[in-house]
């Protein structure tokens, strides 16, 4: 009944945030969601609730910050400034980086010994996807520096597109919506699903970015609702045959597997954080680093492991027989700064996005708003794996699109 209660206050508190899609709103209703489907589903789930609780105290805590720094804070206006859109010029990024962005995964695939030609047989597929997938999670991954830079157009080529969607004609749209395929590409040979739950994600960024720096409307009408219905439909099944894929094989054992992993894959980090965090105890803190665990990998601070967790949690019960080793961003900032610190990051955060917001819609310091911007709604819409800045190649693309969005952009004292 608590949790219900908390939900209901969330949802009168960020309802403005989430009608507007700006981060306060877009955080909200997305863990209100996986919340209210964990609480459903509690016959075949262990709930152990205080994991939840904390989610929902941190949701607060970023609804808070947003709340204060909008009453607070008003950056300085400047209704004579007009910002303008090179299109040639985007559109022409758009097609390199959308060739650029098959680099990487074409690359990875000759290091690995097959042929880029095996993807049009159905067997050299299945066994791609299986020895690619076997070399990653035990450590013997071929990849060298070279392969680790080239991964970096394949997310810059999403977040461009995403961008400029709304801001092109019909042959810039078609690019901006081929700027997932690489991605796609990616999951279907190599079975790296997240890399395509990634793409999408950047995609959107761009999207609202996009949309808030032109002052675009984002009202869901009826043709956007079909639209994103149909796109999260094609969007799940994509992911589902690239589940099977990873096995090597396709049999109806394979689909019935797959189909009851699915669910723990869709949602399954909830009741791993909420058993984790009820039953954990911890008394070292990184201080960030696990937040930035690629920067603190590369200085020799932590060893990341593949996955980051190596140890899996069961929360399965009555038949159902789930487990997980994904923790959400909130176990990496319990273990970096601790529970109570972890809210007042959170608060400062949802103010910061705020404040972010604000200067977009005033002009000021444009493209670096523009990326923070990009940054924050990464870091909230991948809050149910870990933290997104916790890999080197995430933050490389950052500064790439911002020299990509100052070429396609300036603006004009009138």
């Amino acid at each position: 009944f608590l949790i219900i209660t908390l939900i209901v206050i969330l949802l009168l508190l960020s309802w403005k945030y989430i009608v507007r899609l700006e981060p306060a709103g877009v955080f909200a209703a997305m863990w209100i969601f996986l919340i209210m489907v964990i609480l459903c589903c509690q016959e075949f789930i262990i709930v152990r609730y205080t994991g939840l609780l904390f989610i929902l105290a941190c949701i607060f805590a970023f609804i808070f910050g947003t709340i204060f720094c909008e009453s607070y804070y008003t950056p300085k206006e400047h209704p004579d400034r007009k910002l303008h859109f090179r299109e040639k010029k985007a559109v022409i990024l758009m097609v390199i980086l959308f060739f650029a962005a098959f680099i990487n995964p074409i690359y990875t695939i000759v290091l690995h010994g097959f042929s880029p030609m095996g993807i049009f047989n159905i067997g050299t597929l299945l066994q791609m996807n299986n020895v690619i997938s076997i070399d990653r999670y035990s450590g013997a991954e071929y990849t060298n520096p070279i392969n680790q830079v080239l991964l970096v157009f394949s997310y810059a080529a999403p977040l461009f597109g995403g961008f400029c969607y709304r801001l092109v004609g019909r042959i810039g749209k078609t690019f901006s919506l081929l700027s997932i395929i690489p991605c796609l590409f990616v999951a279907f040979t190599q079975a790296m699903k997240m890399g395509l739950i990634t793409s999408a994600f950047l995609w959107v960024c761009g999207f609202l970015v996009c949309s808030y720096s032109y002052h675009l409307s984002l009202k869901i009408n009826k043709k956007y609702a079909i639209t994103i219905i149909g796109g999260t439909c094609l969007f799940l099944g994509l992911l589902f045959m690239s589940m099977i894929l990873r096995t090597g094989e396709i049999s109806d054992r394979i689909v019935d597997d797959i189909t009851n992993k699915f669910f723990t894959y869709a949602f399954g980090y909830v009741p791993c954080f909420d058993i984790w965090f009820d039953s954990s105890d911890v008394n070292e803190y990184t201080y960030g680093a696990k937040t930035f665990y690629g920067i603190s990998n590369a200085l020799g601070i932590l060893e990341r492991l593949t996955g980051i967790y190596p140890e899996w949690i069961p929360f399965g019960k009555n038949g159902f027989k789930g487990e997980s080793n994904v923790y959400t961003v909130f176990r990496v900032l319990v273990e970096d700064f601790g529970p109570g610190p972890c809210c007042l990051i959170m608060m400062v955060l949802g103010g910061v996005s705020s404040v972010v917001t604000q200067n977009i819609n005033a002009k000021n310091n444009l493209v670096l708003n523009q990326i923070a911007l990009s940054a924050i709604n990464s870091y909230l819409l991948w809050s149910f794996v870990t933290s997104f800045f916790a890999y080197n190649s995430y933050l490389v693309m950052f500064f790439l699109v911002y020299f990509l969005w100052h070429y396609i952009q300036y603006i004009e004292d009138t």
